[in-house]
């Protein structure tokens, strides 16, 4: 019985701390630009990877995060073609389209209501289109 506890134990510690993919597979030879590096220069015309930390996750399906680097920020948005867990944390690569749009005051509200109540102006932001990414914890 202990032996079985004991490799239960190790084999959750051992998932915990495993990658997440999500999406499509991300590049193999490309190198992730950290997301303020990334926003100096935006190529709104290719998909690139992108790298920073998981912030807050949409609460209803998972369907958007944002993604943090310092004082920097932008919302990753899913499409709908893969979803991430509620409680997602830790280091994210994302692989899509990094573009500016312009939130209006419904989406801002709707946004807010996902993900639990902070507070989102309407106005321009910065998101990312994503394909695919990958979180480590």
């Amino acid at each position: 019985m202990r032996r079985k506890l004991a490799t239960l134990i190790l084999f959750g510690y051992c998932a915990a701390t495993v990658a997440a993919d999500y999406g499509v597979p991300l590049p193999a030879n490309a190198t992730p630009l950290a997301l303020a590096a990334a926003l100096q220069s935006p190529a709104p015309d290719q998909d690139q990877l992108i790298s920073g930390k998981v912030g807050r996750v949409c609460q209803k399906q998972g369907c958007w995060m944002m993604l943090i680097d310092g004082d920097a920020s932008v919302r990753v948005m899913t499409g709908h073609r893969f979803f991430l867990p509620k409680d997602a944390s830790g280091e994210a690569v994302v692989y899509g389209r990094l573009i500016e749009r312009e939130i209006d005051r419904k989406t801002a509200k709707h946004f807010a209501r996902e993900s639990g109540g902070d507070a989102v102006e309407p106005g321009p932001e910065y998101r990312i289109d994503a394909l695919g990414m990958q979180i480590r914890p």
